[in-house]
């Protein structure tokens, strides 16, 4: 399949008049590439632990992540967690300057790529926000895959820390639903997801994460998300 997908692009760049798409631009990694994996695991204070397209299929995509390069800070820190808290990395990456409006690829050189093919799409979260890691924003690329061109629904991992219900919500794009708990397996980084409607038009959308404790509002966090182009 891939050969004949190789042969595919070669005739058609040498069809007088068919352009052949740019590859997409890359990111920088600042600093030393960081992961780890550790039996004793600490859980995560996040309640938002990933936020990607449904087409990031867990660790067969780490090699292929793509992001929207929004105008603003030129740093994005993206970080993975395994759903039973064993692989843990966190990396800031530079976006190139040129690159605003663009999608973005994120060079990904783990030393563990084998091991992380294992993780499934339930079992790895990742997630892309705006600026250094050294700093915490609650705005997240939606990251997508190279291998993909659809970015499909926006699946964000959540850490209940607790909750018995979990919600969505976007009062400005009418959108909201009651997310998926995980039920089997370790859950120990996070334990449910929400499946989120891409919105029609715009780069850009709020939504609100609610949770429930037996019927008792436990406190809502919102985040901006940054959306990837759909073609």
């Amino acid at each position: 399949m891939r050969t004949r997908q190789l042969q595919a692009c070669a005739l058609l760049a040498a069809l007088p008049g068919v352009a052949t798409p740019a590859p997409p631009l890359e990111a920088e990694l600042v600093g030393a590439f960081f992961e780890t994996e550790q039996v004793d695991v600490a859980v995560s204070g996040s309640v938002v632990v990933g936020v990607t397209s449904t087409s990031v299929q867990g660790g067969k995509s780490v090699g292929s992540l793509l992001l929207l390069h929004a105008a603003g800070d030129p740093q994005v820190c993206l970080t993975m967690l395994s759903r039973d808290g064993v692989y843990y990395s966190r990396n800031t990456f530079r976006l190139p300057d040129a690159g605003a409006g663009q999608a973005v690829r994120l060079p990904y050189r783990t030393n563990l790529r084998d091991r992380l093919g294992n993780y499934e799409a339930a079992d790895l979260a990742i997630r892309a926000n705006a600026g250094s890691c050294e700093f915490s924003t609650n705005l997240y690329y939606v990251l997508g895959s190279a291998s993909d061109q659809a970015p499909g629904a926006i699946r964000v991992f959540v850490n209940s820390f607790g909750a018995t219900d979990v919600f969505y919500r976007s009062a400005a794009q009418g959108l909201e639903g009651v997310c998926t708990p995980i039920a089997e397996g370790r859950r120990t980084s996070f334990d449910y997801w929400c499946d989120i409607p891409r919105p029609s038009g715009g780069e850009r959308v709020d939504v609100g994460i609610e949770r429930e404790r037996y019927g008792r509002e436990m406190p809502t966090v919102t985040l901006t998300l940054v959306l990837l182009p759909q073609d």
